[in-house]
């Protein structure tokens, strides 16, 4: 049996990790015996052709793809041309959007077979023990599909899984890693699945169950070890709520200070399960800054979304990062129910007040959260349902007391200031005018950014010709000049860059049929 799992195409600006949820899919089916391989088309750009490729060198027998609300329309379509190319593959859609949209991408979609919902892993590995039989297809817990009679079916929800120990590390032997560290973005782990808790603009608890189920603290550091040891900048724990368990996350940081391990790594929290006893221990293990959804700086607004804080709570829980060297990281959701002219103004106010570090997001009414279930209880209008415009940086509903157009204007605004800032920056930088450590390593970093970003998706390594054995040049100006004849940087800017993919082992010169080039380790 072989797996094709498809990564679909999602914004570089958004700053995508590595796909986590497939490379833990990947990993259980491997233990399974299923040959899996991951097309992640975030680093890759998609083409017919490429799919061609894959399909007559692969030669998958399944094709599944996960997708969010504002890429499924990209996951759809690429499924498509999959379908095409061999119309008696098996298509496969699963991710939090197929979950709760089933029917929908069904019904509109009959390029997709089957729809895996919720937890993918026991669900998937039956679907393929039963591939051939579709009378079977009524016994998998889980999945929606089309009966023989071309009816939508929906199967009753599965059990999430008990224990959670039985799922193998994510299989990230099969994504292209040095991509995304030389992007300079982090790499995720989990440590738990599940949320405790009920927010309206949330599917989480949905997706992953109330309970929260925990890996072992002896696995969850024998993960970070490892990942500590790949060279990225830092550690993301994507975990719900990784400080959902004060004992146990106790427990985590005293085993990774225990072993020594010296590592950077962020988490999300909620302002009422932190305390300084706690932060101290994820500072000393190398917590840098833990991420709050504040949401809003009005308190209605917090109790009708049922974020179940206050906002003295999110002012302690801020303070007493600070107290510990943690830098608290806040986040706020525009145009929630409730939503006027006037809280916003206070939420604006509120999170100048309480960090330096925050950002907005506008509420994107998800199929799965109860304030799309219930728009009308809520008062919320829902504008549009073109899937692509669900990115949470515009309006796709507004309250009766707020427009669209005043919601895209304040987030504008904020986000103007900070392109702003940074050209300003740039300006000083050319100027000669001397900047700051930080202001310089932002520059640095965003104009990194930037090259990497472009020799990832103009194949510029991939299409280097090579140097043939013998030939007595220096093989790296000679990529480095034709770095510079592809792009729009400098050549001083073009070296920095080589050398710093050298050192980070993201790129690495080999020699193979008589040539040397580059490739991505």
């Amino acid at each position: 049996m072989k797996v094709l799992l498809i990564n679909p195409p999602y914004p570089f600006e958004e700053s995508p990790s590595p796909p986590f949820g497939l490379m833990a899919l990947a990993a259980y089916l491997e233990e399974k015996n299923v040959e899996v391989k991951i097309e992640d088309y975030i680093v890759n750009r998609f083409s017919e052709n490429r799919a061609q490729d894959i399909m007559s060198t692969f030669a998958p027998d399944v094709v599944g793809s996960t997708g969010v609300t504002m890429n499924i329309k990209k996951a759809s379509a690429i499924l498509k041309v999959y379908k095409q190319i061999n119309p008696d593959i098996i298509t496969v859609l699963g991710g939090p959007h197929a979950t709760f949209d089933a029917h929908n991408m069904l019904l509109h979609h009959p390029h997709i077979d089957v729809i895996v919902r919720g937890e993918g892993e026991l669900t998937f590995e039956q679907l393929l023990s039963h591939l051939n039989d579709k009378d079977a297809y009524a016994t998998i817990e889980g999945i929606s599909y089309r009966d023989s009679d071309n009816e939508i079916v929906h199967n009753p929800n599965r059990d999430f899984i008990p224990d959670i120990n039985i799922l193998p590390y994510p299989a990230r032997h099969l994504v292209e890693l040095s991509k995304y560290k030389a992007l300079g973005f982090p790499i995720n782990m989990m440590t738990s699945r599940g949320c405790p808790f009920n927010c309206i603009f949330c599917v989480g608890s949905k997706m992953v169950g109330r309970k929260v189920r925990y890996f072992d603290t002896k696995r969850v550091v024998d993960e970070f070890a490892m990942l500590a040891a790949m060279g990225f900048k830092q550690i993301n724990i994507v975990d719900d709520l990784f400080t959902s368990h004060k004992s146990r996350c106790i427990e985590v940081c005293r085993e990774i200070k225990r072993r020594g391990i010296n590592h950077p790594w962020t988490a999300f929290a909620r302002v009422d399960t932190v305390n300084v006893e706690l932060l101290q221990h994820m500072k000393d293990a190398g917590c840098t800054m833990l991420c709050f959804g504040i949401e809003s700086g009005n308190q209605e607004i917090l109790d009708r979304v049922k974020k179940k804080t206050t906002l003295e709570k999110c002012k302690q829980a801020v303070d007493m990062c600070r107290q510990v060297g943690i830098s608290p990281m806040t986040s706020y959701i525009l145009g929630l129910p409730g939503e006027t002219e006037e809280t916003i103004k206070k939420t604006l106010e509120f999170a100048k007040e309480l960090s330096d570090n925050y950002g907005f997001h506008v509420l994107a009414p998800f199929p799965g959260t109860e304030v799309r279930e219930m728009k009308d209880y809520y008062g919320i209008t829902i504008l549009t349902n073109d899937w692509d415009l669900y990115d949470a940086n515009r309006a796709v509903s507004v309250t009766p007391w707020v427009t669209a157009e005043k919601i895209n204007e304040i987030v504008d605004r904020f986000n103007g200031s900070i392109k702003a800032y940074i050209l300003s920056l740039g300006e000083k930088q050319k100027q000669g005018i001397m900047l700051t450590d930080k202001e310089k390593e932002l520059i640095d970093n965003i104009r990194s950014f930037e090259i990497v970003r472009d020799m990832i998706l103009d194949r510029l390594i991939e299409e280097f010709p090579g140097i043939e054995n013998g030939v007595p040049v220096d093989v790296k100006k000679e990529f480095v000049d034709y770095l510079v004849s592809k792009t729009k940087f400098s050549k001083e800017e073009i070296t920095t860059q080589v050398e710093r993919l050298i050192q980070l082992q993201c790129i690495d010169f080999v020699h193979s049929n008589n040539l040397i080039y580059p490739v991505w380790t």
